[in-house]
């Protein structure tokens, strides 16, 4: 297996040899700056609207077991057909 040096701006020396020259030299370590975060005051429309909802959709079941039932029983049964036209078609009305 041959390995290339890459060039980089990067020292490769992170004290991996015994010389006791490198014991001396510190890295330099970049100075981490705090940054202060802003602090919203309001709560927007679309959050107030989800902290509303989050009730009723806690009691919305994730699927409907007797849809998928059907589902399952025209796949194996080879009767499920898919109409493309009423799929672009709802597509365009949700999506544009």
């Amino acid at each position: 297996m041959d390995i290339n040096k890459i060039s980089s701006p990067v020292t490769a020396d992170m004290g991996t040899t015994k010389s006791k020259s490198n014991t001396s030299q510190q890295p330099e370590v970049a100075e981490i700056k705090s940054r202060k975060i802003p602090v919203q005051s309001t709560v927007s429309d679309d959050w107030k609207l989800i902290e509303k909802t989050q009730p009723e959709l806690a009691n919305i079941s994730d699927f409907n077991a007797e849809k998928v039932a059907e589902l399952r029983q025209a796949l194996q049964t080879g009767t499920f057909s898919l109409d493309v036209i009423k799929i672009a078609e709802a597509m365009k009305q949700n999506h544009g």
